[in-house]
């Protein structure tokens, strides 16, 4: 009987194993069409009980493929701050003006969990449109720019209250520096990457890394390699969106983070993940897919983008890139990801509907925002675009059309078939062409 029992356990745990692979296959098939289209490369690690399960979407399999991890870099810089403050060099409720020149626009009162905590009410330096022109600057303007000189002033309203920006972990970073007389980027390898294991992470992204998964813009869709300069990720992004990393270095953090004491003791995790009420931590989110809450920070930079999640209740992990700031069908992907987890078999999108919704194309007018957006045709699928966003559609259901980023679905009007019914969170709008 005993024998019988382990045989029957053996056997469970091959049909979840080999559901988790079908599952990423099934995901593959589903979404690389839509990827490819728009040269869109996908990296993905699941990880369920003590098994990792691995996908790439539009390239070769290589567990080497370094990606920029953009303000996923946060955790790295709390891990780093909550390091200090357990050697007692500093504490939650000192300011920063115990460590730092007065700099204008930014209060000498504000405190690290302030800062940590991103309710500072300070306004943003770097990540706007502005700034990623310095991406491809052919010349040395930025070279040791202070990102600080044109900051705008403090927005006295947030103070006290969540408003994520980046300044807060750029000033973390010059807190680290100065308490320590050394620069961030020794500091992530000597107490983070080396204890960890990391052997594919480096400080910031450059052209030099090996196995650099290409960048590509937004607008055009095209690579974008040739434009790395080292100097926005190391001079701007810094110490809140700097780091370039592997899914599987990735994976080595979190575990030593979550589950080991490598890096910071227990009770200062659990300092990290006290949410108080609200969604973040100290350089971690709350996050909640499909009823179920994770921990987890994102990341999005010019030409990459990141998303973790952690499973506190049993260490189960779902991790992805791409090499785009913008994730196109993020809803359904993070869906479709928690299906695979819980051996839930996929839905796939109906195939060949471009003939199907051939009347749908058109420029199109959203009464009441006055929004205008196209609907449009190009190899052979589907898209709606609303000024420089641009987003494929598919459909589950004859006679819907569906945004699986945003859940937006179209429909004909009944009273005209001319018009459009824009339907998006239990509203109804109507859509009249141009």
């Amino acid at each position: 009987m005993k024998n019988t029992f382990l045989t029957l356990l053996l056997l469970l745990f091959c049909l979840h194993t080999n559901a988790q692979k079908a599952g990423l296959e099934d995901f593959k098939a589903k979404y690389e069409p839509y990827y490819k289209a728009t040269n869109i490369k996908m990296g993905i690690l699941l990880k369920k009980g003590n098994q990792f399960y691995a996908q790439r979407i539009n390239f070769e399999n290589n567990d080497n493929v370094v990606f920029n991890i953009g303000s996923a870099t946060k955790t790295f810089t709390a891990v780093l701050i909550l390091q200090e403050i357990e050697k007692g060099t500093l504490n939650l409720s000192d300011t920063i003006g115990t460590f730092l020149s007065p700099i204008q626009n930014i209060a000498s009162d504000i405190t690290i969990e302030q800062l940590l905590r991103h309710q500072t009410g300070l306004a943003e330096v770097v990540g706007g449109e502005e700034e990623w022109y310095a991406y491809d600057i052919p010349h040395d303007s930025i070279f040791r720019r202070d990102v600080f000189s044109n900051v705008k002033p403090r927005q006295e309203a947030k103070i006290g209250k969540f408003d994520y920006t980046n300044t807060n972990y750029i000033l973390l970073g010059e807190i680290l520096e100065k308490i320590n007389d050394k620069s961030y980027f020794d500091l992530l390898k000597e107490r983070i990457f080396e204890p960890c294991g990391l052997e594919k992470t480096y400080p910031y992204l450059s052209k030099t890394i090996p196995d650099l998964v290409h960048p590509t813009d937004e607008k055009n869709e095209s690579d974008q390699f040739e434009g790395i300069n080292y100097k926005l990720f190391a001079h701007y992004d810094f110490s809140a969106g700097s780091i370039a990393s592997t899914l599987k270095d990735m994976a080595a953090f979190y575990e030593n983070l979550y589950e080991k004491e490598t890096l910071i003791s227990k009770s200062s995790l659990q300092q990290m993940t006290d949410f108080k009420g609200g969604s973040y931590g100290l350089g971690l989110q709350k996050l909640k897919v499909e009823g179920v809450d994770y921990w987890g920070h994102g990341g999005n930079n010019y030409g990459y983008a990141f998303r973790n999640y952690y499973n506190p209740e049993n260490g189960n992990m779902m991790m992805y890139f791409i090499n785009r700031f913008r994730v196109p069908m993020k809803n359904s992907v993070l869906k479709d990801f928690s299906a695979i987890m819980h051996n839930k078999s996929l839905v796939a999108f109906r195939k060949n509907i471009v003939d199907e919704f051939k009347d749908f194309e058109g420029n199109y007018i959203l009464k009441g925002p006055e929004l205008a957006f196209t609907i449009f045709e190009k190899g052979n699928i589907l898209y709606f675009q609303v000024q420089n966003l641009k987003v494929p559609l598919v459909s589950y259901e004859p006679n819907i059309l569906l945004d699986v980023s945003s859940g937006i679905e179209f429909t004909k009007s009944e009273d005209d078939p001319g018009k459009l019914i824009w339907s998006q969170s239990g509203e109804k709008l109507e859509a009249v062409t141009q």
